[in-house]
């Protein structure tokens, strides 16, 4: 059994607003449950956010890596009717490190690349309903067609959804060694830092794929977590640079997207 949640602890996180403050703007959050230690939180991987062009229809990897943006908001509707209280992806991996406490229903909404859509599409519908989010930002990227704009990032910022670091270029990093690695690594976190004027502290490996070595130098590269795709909810005890995401596919429908994260449906009775 977990030990129990002093009283205090429980009243602070029920009760005050979770506020994240930045220069001429803030947003609140009221955690919608009860904290517990024995949390399950599902950090939801996405890619693009977009309304598919005819050409796109016809690459299965496009496919599968965009979801249109009516199904996204009907996944966002979901989670905030069923509950959950939306969390960073960095305030998971913060909970983790230091055994403190999560809404027993939270979850985590993560977006890969970087691409122009998480600005133009999804952030519209993030901030609508005042869900903080995190984007793992390929730094060569950023400012090239398709992708987000530095000042993308820093409006994202002000309004809670925070930029992690996926790399420089998004390589393969178990097949790089030595300076090559480290320079992914340090360089994505040094980029973001110096835009974004905020501490970098966690990384998704691009497309998952990590060794042991890949983790090593994550650490020494100074992050705190890092996360892989697949493997279910984050748990209290999980391996820091281990990480599990949950992925969002784009053909995944609403009902299979609520079994993925655990919302139960509830089945009207006919009357007779």
């Amino acid at each position: 059994m977990s030990a129990p949640i002093p009283v205090r602890t429980m009243a602070t996180l029920a009760t005050i607003c979770l506020a994240i403050l930045s220069p001429g703007s803030a947003y609140c959050r009221q955690p919608a449950s009860p904290p517990t230690a024995n949390y399950s939180v599902p950090v939801l991987m996405y890619h693009r956010i977009s309304t598919l062009t005819a050409k796109e229809k016809t690459s299965a990897i496009t496919v599968d890596l965009t979801v249109p943006p009516q199904q996204f908001e009907l996944q966002i509707q979901a989670l905030q009717q069923a509950g959950y209280t939306f969390l960073k992806a960095s305030e998971v991996a913060d909970a983790v490190a230091a055994g403190k406490p999560l809404p027993t229903k939270a979850v985590s909404i993560t977006m890969d690349d970087g691409y122009a859509d998480n600005y133009e599409v999804a952030f519209p519908i993030l901030r609508k309903y005042h869900v903080p989010a995190t984007i793992f930002v390929i730094t060569s990227a950023v400012g090239s067609v398709g992708h987000v704009t530095w000042a993308n990032l820093r409006e994202m910022q002000q309004a809670g959804v925070e930029a992690q670091s996926h790399s420089v270029t998004h390589p393969d990093l178990p097949s790089l060694t030595g300076k090559r690695l480290d320079s992914e690594l340090r360089n994505s976190r040094k980029s973001l830092e110096q835009q974004l004027k905020i501490p970098i502290s966690t990384l998704a490996y691009p497309a998952g794929r990590y060794s042991d070595e890949v983790v090593e130098h994550t650490k020494t590269a100074g992050y705190t977590a890092a996360w892989k795709k697949n493997g279910g909810p984050v748990k209290p005890g999980d391996n820091l640079f281990l990480l599990p995401r949950v992925r969002v596919a784009g053909t995944e429908l609403i009902e299979a997207f609520k079994r993925s994260v655990g919302i139960k449906s509830v089945k009207k009775k006919l009357s007779r």
